[in-house]
């Protein structure tokens, strides 16, 4: 059997496609996904329209890889990808809004501290807050929260 050969064997494409399959579970990202689809999509052809053909099948692997990367990466990045919650990785932006509890007293133009679920923040605002008032954050600046009177 010539190495040619392989390319003609639809066993050789499954192989290749499930073998690219098992690589995507230990690789970041989708694109081996799309190749080893690719690969089990050139097995299908090679067993429903059989012969010596090499060159198409390579050239069905090619193609069906390109288009399914191309599709297959635009309609996973539309549908399954997008997070509802922009702030997730910002912790920062995530605490805007919320109503704390002042830790240590807050004076203008004196920084304090608020607890914010078992950490500390360093606090300042434009107002004036009491050990054990409550406030509502309104910005992050760096490892500082800026306070504001709640409604």
């Amino acid at each position: 059997m010539e190495f040619g050969d392989f390319f003609s064997a639809p066993w050789f494409w499954l192989a290749v496609g499930f073998v690219l399959l098992l690589l995507e579970l230990m690789a970041p990202g989708t694109i081996l996904l799309w190749f080893g689809i690719g690969g089990i999509l050139t097995a299908g052809f090679a067993w429903v329209v059989p012969g010596d053909m090499p060159m198409v099948n390579l050239l069905v692997f090619g193609i069906a890889s390109l288009v399914g990367l191309i599709v297959g990466r635009n309609l996973w990045k539309r549908y399954l990808s997008s997070s509802e919650d922009s702030d997730l990785n910002d912790r920062g932006a995530s605490m805007i809004g919320q109503v704390v509890e002042v830790h240590r007293a807050v004076r203008l133009g004196v920084s304090g501290s608020v607890r914010i679920g078992d950490t500390v923040w360093r606090a300042k605002s434009q107002e004036t807050f009491d050990v054990g008032s409550f406030a509502k954050i309104v910005d992050v600046e760096s490892t500082t929260v800026v306070l504001a009177k709640t409604e």
